[in-house]
This record gives C-alpha cells, sequence and structure tokens, in this order.
C-alpha cells in the first residue's frame, strides 16, 4: 500500500512521503517511526521521505562522512562525528544505548602540505568532554585522560592524554594529543595549533551536534533512525549487521 502527499501536522505542508507495510521490512533507507495516526491500519510501520539521492547498494543503511579539518605545517587535525547507538524496544519504541562522541583526529605532516594519515592518532570526546571545551575562556585550558581497558586486567596498556592551552599572546589555543601504547610499543605527542577563528567554527560545529549525539533529533523525528544507529541485535535490515563505528573508550 503507497500514500503520497500526506499532509503534514506538524509543518502544515505536503510531504511527498511514502507508506509501506510491514512486508518492506529489510529494504534499505526504511526509518523507524509508530504512527499512531494510522492505527486504524496497523500494518503501517515503517516509512520513508523520497528524495533525488539514489539507494544506497545492497541492505546497508547509507553512510554519509563529515569533518572539519585544520592544515598545519607540522600536523593537521580532523575533527569529526559518531552517531549515537539506539536499541529497538519490545513495544515498538526505541531507547538510546550509547551517547556519540565526536573524534579528533591528528595526523604528522610528512612534507609541505602533505599528511600521513595512516599515523594519526585518535581521541574521542564525550558529550560532556565537549561542553568542557567550547566554554574555555581565551586564557583557558583542559585536560582529558583516557584508558580504553580501564578496570581491566590490561589497564595501563594504551593511556591517552588530550590537552588544549592557550597561546601566550591568547589568538588560539594549542590542540596535543600525547599516546602511549605499550599494545603497539607506541610512544608519541602530535599538536596542532588553532587560530581564534578556527576555534569558533569548532565551538559553532559542536554546539549543533551535541544534541544529535543525545539523540534528541531522533525524538523529534523518530524518521531518522535508521540502521547506522541501531544495536547489532536491533538492526531493520540485516540480523547480522555490524556497526563499523569506532567505541567511544577505544580511541
Amino acid at each position: 500500500m503507497m500514500m503520497k502527499g500526506l499532509a503534514s501536522p506538524l509543518r502544515g505542508a505536503v510531504l511527498p512521503l511514502q507508506w509501506r507495510s510491514t512486508s518492506d521490512l529489510g529494504r534499505p533507507g526504511y526509518g523507524f517511526m509508530k504512527l499512531s495516526r494510522l492505527e486504524a491500519t496497523p500494518t503501517l510501520r515503517y516509512c520513508t521521505a523520497s528524495a533525488a539521492i539514489p539507494p544506497a547498494p545492497g541492505n546497508q543503511a547509507r553512510k554519509i562522512f563529515v569533518d572539519f579539518a585544520v592544515y598545519k605545517g607540522k600536523s593537521a587535525m580532523k575533527m569529526r562525528p559518531s552517531k549515537p547507538l539506539f536499541k529497538l524496544l519490545d513495544n515498538g519504541g526505541a531507547a538510546i544505548l550509547k551517547e556519540g562522541t565526536v573524534f579528533m583526529e591528528i595526523a604528522p605532516a610528512t612534507s609541505q602540505r602533505i599528511y600521513d594519515w595512516n599515523k594519526k592518532q585518535i581521541f574521542a570526546l564525550s558529550v560532556t568532554e565537549l561542553g568542557t571545551l567550547i566554554n574555555l575562556a581565551p586564557d583557558g585550558g583542559c585536560e582529558f585522560f583516557h584508558d580504553p581497558n580501564m578496570g581491566k586486567s590490561d589497564a595501563g596498556m594504551i593511556r591517552k592524554v588530550f590537552k588544549v592551552e592557550p597561546m601566550t599572546d591568547r589568538s588560539g589555543y594549542f590542540f596535543n594529543l600525547n599516546v602511549s601504547n605499550k599494545v603497539d610499543q607506541f610512544e608519541g605527542r602530535l599538536g596542532v595549533p588553532i587560530s581564534k577563528s578556527e576555534f569558533a567554527v569548532m565551538r559553532s560545529t559542536i554546539n549543533y551536534i551535541i544534541p544529535h549525539l543525545l539523540g534528541w533529533h531522533v525524538f523529534v523525528d523518530p524518521l531518522k533512525l535508521d540502521d547506522t544507529m541501531l544495536s547489532e541485535d536491533s538492526s531493520f535490515s540485516n540480523p547480522n549487521f555490524v556497526r563499523d563505528a569506532i567505541p567511544e573508550w577505544a580511541k
């Protein structure tokens, strides 16, 4: 069954939606929502907004990659978001299982404007740590410590310290990442100077993305929930679906 031109009670506009029955469960690009206004037709549970973008191949939800990059003489840094993780409930709803994060990736330069991203080091900032970062005063700083194996028998094998310090002339900040990895026999420090204007972009971007890391955008619009935000046992389209996101404390 298909219905086109369904009026939206929220926006007062006509949206080109396509409603499909549960027989379409497993098709790519279908978001999950509970349609209380269609209770008279209980088989209609999955929907998608039609778009000009072609569907992703296979049974995988489309993956979108974005970042904010800063390139300097000795190193470069990319700021990249990771989606939150949800779990489907027996009652048809969904609950957040894990908040999203923002990865800070720093890579060394090998020559002028050439960077070796194979040697990058990664630090995952939680929502609370992001809040600390964007509220720094011009002469303020912060420091975060991560041990991916904390509480386990191999605690201390990997230690990471992400430190932000103000420049002496208050024209920006130094972002430094110190890594001690006894597993891979690596000890190193990478740093990137961040100007005021670059930090302003970071602050604005982080302010925007925090509600999405908390999953609040899915609460407002359940259609935004897709396979890339579901735990492995909750995938719409594939019971063996494996997420490729890096765990928050593993980096």
